[in-house]
């Protein structure tokens, strides 16, 4: 099985728009209605801090994902999409056999999703994260599947 979030890319891009937007928007609201310069700084730091943490949380959740089970092994790639076109420093790539698949566990809270791969090393199972936020409900069904098939064979 092999699947993309391609589709949502336009989401985060607009999430980065609207978020700007609303900055503009007070500081517009501020200058031309208000006719006050500056906002007072009890305000400035409560919107500043606001603002830049859902900056910083849109930033986290906002990947690219590509999924890919064909073959003799399972290929996850995620990748950053604000300034992934000229520096890939978020890129996250799993590769591994199938065989080496032990259990998975989707974690899917309020404002986030991920699921935890237990992979079989030499000696030890490895815990590896993947964020899979804004993965439809329909393709992490279908990832649940795919992966249910793959645990079931090596068990």
């Amino acid at each position: 099985m092999k699947f993309t979030n391609k589709k949502t890319i336009p989401l985060f891009k607009l999430g980065y728009l609207i978020l700007l937007f609303l900055i503009l928007m007070v500081v517009i609201y501020n200058y031309l209605i208000l006719n006050e310069a500056i906002l007072a700084y009890k305000e400035i730091a409560v919107l500043l801090v606001l603002y830049m943490s859902v900056f910083v949380y849109w930033y986290k959740i906002s990947k690219y994902i590509e999924y890919d089970s064909n073959g003799s092994g399972i290929v996850f790639i995620t990748k950053g999409i604000l300034l992934s076109d000229f520096v890939n420093h978020r890129e996250q790539r799993i590769e591994l056999p199938k065989e080496k698949l032990v259990n998975y566990k989707i974690i899917d809270r309020f404002f986030y999703k991920k699921i935890h791969l237990h992979i079989k090393s030499k000696h030890k199972i490895k815990k590896v994260c993947i964020d899979v936020t804004f993965l439809s409900t329909v393709k992490t069904k279908a990832l649940k599947l795919s992966l249910n098939k793959i645990v079931r064979e090596n068990s």
